[in-house]
C-alpha cells in the first residue's frame, strides 16, 4: 500500500490541490486526482491534460500523510484565492472507500437503507397528493417528455434507419467473416480462422479454447483491476483474487 500526499497544478491559470491518498497503485501510475468539488469541478472544466500531478510526500501510514497534509493544507492556505481546497487537511475524508470489507459492507448496506426511504417517502407523497408529488410528477413528466421527443425527431428516426441498413448489410454473405470459424492449437495457443469447408489440422480444435487472454480482472475484496496476465503474480501475493467484485444492484424509485 502507498500513502502519500500530492499536488495538482492547473496549468491554464496556476491554481494548486493538495490532497493525500492511498492505493496500491504507485503514485506515478495512479491517476487519482482529488474529489474536492472545486478540483473536480476545474478539471471537468479545462480538461485532465492540463493539470500536472506531482507527489510532495511519500509516507508509511495514514497518521504520517495525514501529519504531512494537515503542515500543508492549513486554515491560511485554505483561504487563499490560487487554491482548489475547501477544508484543512488532517483526519478525515476518504479512507472508508480504502477500507476494509466490513467498512465496504456498511457503504453499501446505508445506500440500500437511504433507497428504502426514498421509494417509501415518494409513495407517501403520491398517496396524499401532496404539493411536492405534484412537482416531482410535473418534473418527472417533463423530463420523459423531451427524451420521447428527442427518440421521436427525424434526426433520431433517420440514425436508427442508417444504423440498421449497416446491421443488415453486415449480415449473411455480406459479412466479411461469413464462412469462416476460429480454430486453436491446445499446445501452443494459437489461434486462427479458417474456412468452414476447411478441415480442422491434427492438434487443433474448433473455438477459441487455446487463446490465452493477455489482460484479466482481480480484486480484493475492495478494489478491483483490469492487470496484464504477466503481472497476476505480484497481484496474488498482494492478496488479490481472480474475478471482479460482485456488484449490487442500485435501488430502482418507482413513481
Amino acid at each position: 500500500m502507498y500513502y502519500y500526499v500530492y499536488q495538482i497544478t492547473n496549468l491554464v491559470n496556476g491554481k494548486i490541490y493538495v490532497g493525500k491518498h492511498k492505493s496500491h497503485k504507485h503514485p506515478l501510475e495512479n491517476e487519482y486526482f482529488g474529489s474536492g468539488k472545486l478540483i473536480t469541478t476545474a478539471i471537468k472544466k479545462y480538461g485532465k491534460e492540463n493539470f500536472k500531478k506531482e507527489v510532495l510526500y511519500l509516507c508509511s501510514s495514514m497518521e504520517e500523510i495525514n501529519c504531512r497534509e494537515a503542515e500543508v493544507v492549513t486554515e491560511n492556505f485554505v483561504k487563499r484565492k490560487d487554491t482548489y481546497n475547501m477544508r484543512k487537511g488532517g483526519d478525515g475524508g476518504w479512507g472508508h472507500w480504502n477500507g476494509t470489507p466490513k467498512h465496504r459492507e456498511s457503504a453499501q448496506n446505508g445506500g440500500n437503507i437511504a433507497g428504502k426511504k426514498l421509494n417509501n417517502f415518494i409513495a407517501e407523497q403520491k398517496a396524499k397528493n401532496t404539493e411536492w408529488w405534484q412537482n416531482y410528477y410535473r418534473i418527472i413528466t417533463e423530463k420523459n417528455r423531451k427524451i420521447q421527443t428527442k427518440a421521436n425527431s427525424p434526426e433520431a428516426i433517420a440514425k436508427k434507419k442508417e444504423t440498421f441498413k449497416k446491421i443488415k448489410h453486415s449480415q449473411g454473405e455480406n459479412n466479411s467473416q461469413f464462412g469462416r470459424i476460429w480454430i486453436s492449437n491446445i499446445l501452443s495457443k494459437e489461434v486462427v480462422r479458417i474456412s468452414i469447408n476447411d478441415a480442422i489440422p491434427e492438434g487443433w480444435v474448433r473455438g477459441k479454447k487455446g487463446h490465452v487472454p493477455k489482460k484479466l480482472w482481480v480484486n480484493n475484496g475492495i478494489k478491483e483491476h483490469y492487470i496484464l496476465t504477466s503481472k497476476e503474480t505480484e497481484y496474488m501475493v498482494k492478496g488479490f483474487a481472480r474475478g471482479r467484485l460482485k456488484r449490487i444492484p442500485p435501488t430502482r424509485i418507482v413513481v
